[in-house]
């Protein structure tokens, strides 16, 4: 499958490494390592509960939970680990409780790398918007911010709820819910940022599939998501073939083929991270 969008160059993911590793050193040289290893304990600690349980809270998705877990367990290691204040005193000691959580740490971190490399963790916009674009020609000057019909579902208000609920699990869309529609946004990796913490998050200029609740289907594209494919295409093709895409997606829901979505997202093969 040729891709259609650019390259993901964001290093969003990598941010709060980078600046948990500067407190580290910066911490180390002016206070000394036990100080510096106690206060990255500290970070870690923090990071289980702003990235590990509040996307779980956020999402649905259980998985959250194992880095969660293996955040709090590395924070607790750190904190745990009796260790000089520079590198000339006496070698560490290992305590009976750093031992217990040194295991819990290996535990939650093997099962962690287990779930990342099956994109478990993984936000699926990327390949959403790959999959709609697939057969899509170029056209240039066609875009607008105008939502598009896409085509009509037979389902009831609570079959689309139960779909989107589902989709939000599986981190392929986020649903918001409005009085008479359900709308769907696709979530890139390195969107659910702004998603989970803006307070004042706008959904409607974003990308999203709206099902109303008398089965019609419509699309809106923000122009940050139709910019970043290579080419200018077809904007009315762009957006039936989204709204087709999770028409496909929503009959596979309604028939207890769910799995077939992920199998459709990962035909993709796009990377852990982008």
């Amino acid at each position: 499958m040729t891709r259609k969008l650019k390259p993901d160059r964001g290093i969003q993911g990598l941010v709060p490494a980078i600046a948990s590793l500067l407190i580290f050193f910066f911490t180390a040289i002016v206070f000394g390592l036990k100080i510096s290893f106690n206060v990255l304990g500290g970070i870690m600690i923090f990071y289980s509960f702003i990235f590990g349980f509040w996307s779980f809270i956020k999402s649905n998705n259980y998985y959250f939970l194992v880095s969660a877990f293996y955040l709090l367990a590395f924070g607790t290691i750190l904190i745990l680990l009796d260790l000089p204040n520079d590198f000339s005193g006496p070698k560490p000691k290992f305590s009976d409780e750093f031992k217990i959580g040194l295991l819990f740490f290996y535990f939650f971190m093997f099962w962690l790398m287990y779930i990342g490399y099956q994109k478990k963790l993984k936000y699926r916009g990327r390949e959403v918007m790959e999959l709609a674009a697939w057969d899509v020609e170029e056209a240039p000057d066609t875009y607008t911010e105008r939502p598009r019909p896409a085509g009509v579902v037979d389902y009831s208000k609570y079959d689309i709820i139960d779909f989107g609920n589902q989709l939000k699990k599986t981190l392929v869309c986020m649903p918001f819910q409005e009085e008479n529609r359900l709308l769907l946004v696709p979530i890139k990796m390195g969107d659910e940022f702004e998603l989970l913490y803006k307070p004042s998050y706008n959904y409607l200029e974003k990308t999203w599939i709206s099902f109303d609740f008398e089965g019609n289907v419509s699309v809106h594209i923000s122009r940050k998501d139709y910019l970043d494919y290579k080419d200018d295409l077809s904007f009315d093709h762009l957006c039936e073939s989204l709204g087709q895409l999770m028409i496909t997606f929503a009959d596979f829901y309604m028939r207890g083929d769910k799995v077939r979505i992920i199998d459709r997202l990962n035909s993709v093969k796009i990377g852990l991270f982008s």
